[in-house]
């Protein structure tokens, strides 16, 4: 469930994150069943920076029963059908994402997840503003954890068994 939400980019909740985020536009292109193309141009939104644009090749694979690697490489191979805009800047980044599933805790799914970014926005770009664009990585991880986030459930199993425990302990 986690790992799709990453491989999901044309949901219609993606598209409409994608645009609030700065998103210019979004193209994804599939190659087979495990990997497709995304073209994906941003505006960084700091005034006098060029529209950004990553071309990536994405690739997944399943690493045994419970785990799952996703990674984005650079890719020239968009350059046919969809000709680089000589008003956009070509940003490039290296991600990976790693799901791992973890052991149920009281019927609940848990999954892990790592991920590792290189990212290169192009051009001269001061530190306190490539701070600034980092924040989105992190509110990605934080929005993806709020959506999936099943602590609730498991708080609930929990306080039902203690409760089982002192009705117990109460009766005898």
């Amino acid at each position: 469930e986690v790992a799709a939400f990453e491989c999901l980019k044309m949901s219609r909740e993606a598209m409409r994150n994608f645009h609030k985020k700065g998103g210019i536009k979004n193209i994804i292109q599939k190659v087979n069943g495990h990997s497709f193309y995304y073209l994906s141009r941003r505006d960084l939104k700091v005034t006098g920076f060029q529209h950004r644009e990553w071309r990536q090749l994405v690739v997944w694979k399943k690493e045994g029963e419970d785990k799952l690697i996703v990674c984005y490489n650079d890719t020239d191979a968009l350059e046919e059908t969809h000709p680089r805009d000589p008003n956009v800047v070509v940003a490039s980044a290296r991600t990976t994402w790693e799901y791992e599933r973890l052991p149920e805790v009281d019927g609940i799914p848990q999954t892990r997840v790592k991920l590792v970014a290189r990212v290169d926005v192009a051009g001269s770009v001061p530190t306190f503003i490539m701070n600034r664009l980092i924040r989105s990585v992190g509110k990605s991880l934080i929005n993806m954890r709020k959506k999936f986030d099943k602590s609730l459930e498991i708080d609930a199993g929990r306080r039902a068994a203690i409760m089982q425990l002192i009705e117990l302990k109460e009766e005898s």
